[in-house]
């Protein structure tokens, strides 16, 4: 999804860019076809349809939340600078080896009035083209700040919002309370982008879970030691030494980003959205996995 975002606009750029002629004091741009300024007219509006439709995605994923609710304002901040025919900027344009100042408005709007310049014959078509090249370049914070939003619900919707609700539902019910609440304050966390936070209490699911379970099926109180925690239940036959290795990893993951030594600053919302999906996915396997020797073992 955001990748895809990053292409189409590094693509549409670039042919903007392609018409730029540099000069002494600045730029003008190239004369163009009408087939190229119909061409960017297309892609232009292409991009506004992406971000539309990405848009309209994460709605129906993430439903109403805070957070969509900050998505929202930056794609209608981004889509305004696409779509407005009011002034948001202006900039400097060389006309017969003079400067002279253009007014900024949406992009499309440019285009629109770039064409129609053009078959008009008026040499003007190019300060527009110029106009929306550079509305378009300036869109780049703004595509940044999407894509960080995006990559914050990504983050706390990594499963459906029933998946989740299903696997804390099953961990209450079997006992395992501390570790739903620790995936509750990890979402919590992360929306509020407190992301070291979000993923210490990824670390002290997976910790509790194992924990928890070896005080349940070896009637000994744990050693707070997370290693030889988990190899005591591997020693039951409740797991194997793949999922083992593969539960070490994602808690040693957890471990470091989250420690208290570490520091919070360097600890982004990749490494939140990470601990997020891991964390899910290896306590919805040893759910299943612990569940299914209960059955075969105990009846």
């Amino acid at each position: 999804m955001i990748s895809e975002i990053e292409e189409d606009y590094e693509r549409v750029l670039s042919e903007l860019q392609d018409g730029l002629t540099p000069q002494d004091k600045g730029y003008r741009f190239k004369p163009i076809s009408e087939d190229e300024i119909l061409a960017l007219l297309r892609d232009v509006m292409s991009f506004q349809r992406k971000i539309e439709q990405v848009l309209a995605s994460v709605t129906r994923i993430a439903g109403q939340t805070g957070y969509l609710k900050r998505l929202e304002e930056t794609a209608k901040d981004l889509l305004t600078k696409l779509t407005t025919d009011k002034g948001i900027d202006i900039v400097d344009f060389i006309v017969y080896s003079y400067l002279q100042k253009e007014e900024v408005k949406g992009i499309i709007p440019h285009l629109k009035s770039s064409h129609l310049l053009f078959l008009h014959n008026d040499e003007a078509y190019r300060r527009k083209c110029y106009c929306a090249y550079f509305g378009f370049k300036s869109l780049r914070s703004s595509l940044i700040e999407l894509e960080e939003e995006l990559r914050l619900i990504s983050a706390l919707t990594t499963y459906p919002i029933e998946k989740k609700t299903k696997l804390k539902q099953e961990l209450v019910m079997n006992g395992f309370e501390e570790v739903a609440v620790s995936l509750e304050e990890a979402e919590s966390n992360a929306g509020d982008e407190h992301f070291k936070d979000c993923v210490s209490r990824c670390r002290d699911a997976i910790e509790y879970f194992v924990a928890s379970m070896r005080e349940k099926e070896t009637g000994e109180k744990t050693d707070k030691h997370f290693a030889i925690d988990l190899a005591k239940i591997v020693n039951m036959g409740i797991f194997d030494e793949s999922v083992q290795k593969l539960t070490q990893g994602v808690y040693s993951f957890t471990s470091l980003k989250g420690s208290h030594k570490y520091d919070a600053t360097k600890v982004t919302v990749f490494d939140a959205e990470t601990a997020m999906k891991e964390a899910y996915s290896i306590i919805e396997m040893l759910t299943k996995k612990y569940l299914q020797w209960k059955k075969e073992t105990k009846g």
